[in-house]
């Protein structure tokens, strides 16, 4: 019996580990659209790296790319990756790609428009690396 409550006790911490984890979780979200130069340029030229930091770090980072720009202002283009999207869109100048932002826990964090390199930092900030 006392193995087999040690067995769940183990257990229960795991869960609790992994749902506190997820609650405190960093995203670091990039919209774009395939007709849409410096998306294009930034998914070529960076995304890669900022992958892979993310990987590093526990970040997650979300590729949300369209065929179109003008197609953006469509409530749910994006899929199920538009909602979010939607709740960052009031802290835009323009809501044309490429849009960068950050959430914590599911929750906007911060939102960079166009500047890719600010959002990273502040995903590096969430997550403890800064």
């Amino acid at each position: 019996m006392k193995r087999r409550e040690l067995m769940l006790g183990a257990a229960a911490t795991v869960l609790l580990a992994g749902t506190v984890r997820a609650a405190d979780q960093v995203t670091f979200h990039f919209y774009g659209a395939e007709d849409c130069p410096p998306c294009m340029a930034f998914k070529r030229n960076h995304l890669a790296d900022v992958q892979a930091e993310g990987r590093a770090n526990g970040v997650i980072v979300e590729e949300n790319v369209i065929t179109r720009t003008r197609d953006v202002p469509k409530i749910g283009v994006y899929g199920d990756r538009d909602p979010i999207l939607r709740l960052a869109a009031p802290q835009l100048e323009r809501v044309y790609p490429p849009i960068f932002f950050v959430s914590q826990g599911g929750r906007i964090a911060s939102v960079h428009g166009p500047d890719w390199s600010a959002a990273l930092r502040e995903a590096r900030r969430l997550a403890g690396l800064t």
